[in-house]
């Protein structure tokens, strides 16, 4: 059982301590952090988002019962702990960032060559789901509440201005075109798909390696704020999970691995959201480092809770 966790999670902190120690080592600082955000948030993940939802089958994304079933276990913690950092911090870009570090699992890095080596290519389906819900819902979101969060002035005029410029971001339409190209059963030309599945790609890479250079340019702290991360990610994400599974009498494989996805650590995305917002960035980075140590621990116990029958079709 730890074998097909530590395998996956190895390269990964290679990655990461690529990035520490090119930070550390003066080869890379803080400015060129927040251009490899930007490169990331505006380039290659949102290629990555277009290309991954338009190759989503029509009928899978019809798949209403599951999906909703995602959405309330992903996006209810994303409320939950942004009622929490809100309560905490009383200001909007604190609070949005807290609830993307912990609602958003590392289902596209970490997830994939997991449960592919534990439930075969299948899995795929519910990674897709699972960024269906973050690249429509939670990822344009976030763009939206961090501009307006960022704006200047008030009133109405204000926050139509910040949406406005929130739409016209790739993180927000990439995902909606993908979607759409897949609803309507239109085909990428493959020398397009291609070309953006080859920018896509390095999304997973790129990302670790910035979160390193972020991580050796900002304080980690093992705060109270982390801790309390490190218990809605991990402990309580994976339960809202299952009961949301429960309440649409969800089960079965997809049922297993959407509980398994949200017991992974934070995904990596939400560091760079809070590097170029300037804000939460030591809170986000020790999060995802702490948690992704953690979840050795924390996944091999919910692997066992799934051996052992959890979810699993009557």
């Amino acid at each position: 059982m730890l074998d097909r966790i530590v395998g996956p999670l190895l390269p990964v902190a290679f990655v990461i301590l690529l990035g520490f120690a090119a930070g550390k080592r003066g080869k890379l600082n803080h400015a060129d952090s927040l251009l490899i955000s930007r490169l990331v948030l505006n380039w290659i993940f949102p290629a990555l988002l277009l290309a991954g939802m338009a190759a989503t089958p029509r009928s899978q994304l019809l798949d209403f019962r599951f999906v909703f079933a995602t959405f309330i276990g992903v996006m209810g913690m994303y409320a939950l702990a942004f009622a929490i950092g809100w309560f905490r911090y009383r200001e909007l870009k604190a609070a949005t960032l807290k609830a993307f570090v912990n609602g958003y699992p590392d289902g596209a890095f970490m997830g994939i060559p997991i449960l592919q080596a534990m439930f075969g290519p299948s899995s795929l389906y519910s990674v897709l789901v699972l960024n269906l819900v973050a690249s429509l819902v939670m990822i344009p979101l976030t763009t939206m509440l961090l501009t307006i969060a960022s704006g200047e002035g008030g009133g109405a005029k204000a926050f139509v201005a910040s949406v406005s410029s929130a739409v016209r971001r790739p993180l927000m339409w990439a995902p909606a075109i993908g979607i759409l190209l897949s609803l309507l059963a239109i085909k990428l030309p493959p020398v397009l798909a291609d070309s953006l599945n080859l920018l896509g790609k390095a999304t997973p890479g790129v990302s670790l390696f910035c979160l390193g250079l972020i991580m050796s340019s900002v304080r980690l702290n093992l705060s109270s704020e982390v801790w309390m991360n490190m218990g809605l990610k991990l402990l309580l994400h994976p339960v809202l999970m299952i009961a949301a599974a429960a309440m649409l009498s969800v089960k079965g494989l997809y049922a297993q691995q959407m509980i398994l996805l949200c017991a992974l650590p934070s995904a990596t995305i939400p560091a760079m959201f809070a590097n170029e917002a300037g804000a939460y960035r030591s809170e986000a980075a020790t999060s995802i480092l702490v948690s992704t140590a953690m979840s050795i621990v924390t996944f091999s116990f919910a692997i066992y809770l799934i051996d052992g029958g959890l979810a699993a079709a009557a």
